[in-house]
């Protein structure tokens, strides 16, 4: 929807006008930043969101309570790192992922936390993994 047909749907949604009024300006914030975002930007977060719906409830947990405290605590340079790799392992064929997750030369230069969340990372977007 544009930002018009937005706003137009929100002013009309009866679940959204019982919200309390710090909860709609959250969700009027979070669509004025999706509206922001690039149509790059969009498939990615389009591409994560199809990720967690096909999560099972204790994948989700796995993400909520291990790997996103663990994320939550690398520095956006460590981070960086990770999502390098992760982006390495992207085009792989499944037993090429799982060697390279194996190969220490692959995992060198990450403490074992990052190697934990690029495992993680990596058995959520790629749940086939042997």
């Amino acid at each position: 929807m544009s930002p018009q047909q937005q706003n137009h749907f929100l002013q009309n949604n009866e679940r959204f006008k019982n919200l309390p009024p710090e909860k709609q300006q959250q969700v009027r914030e979070n669509l004025r930043k999706y509206n922001t975002l690039s149509p790059t930007e969009r498939m990615a977060m389009k591409d994560r969101q199809a990720t967690w719906e096909r999560m099972s409830p204790e994948q989700r947990q796995y993400v909520q309570k291990t790997l996103l405290p663990k994320w939550q605590q690398m520095s956006s340079d460590r981070k960086q790192v990770v999502n390098d790799r992760l982006h390495t392992l992207q085009g792989m064929a499944p037993e090429d992922r799982q060697r390279s997750l194996n190969d220490p030369q692959f995992m060198r230069g990450l403490n074992p936390d990052e190697q934990s969340v690029l495992r993680g990372l990596d058995s959520v977007r790629n749940p086939s993994n042997p």
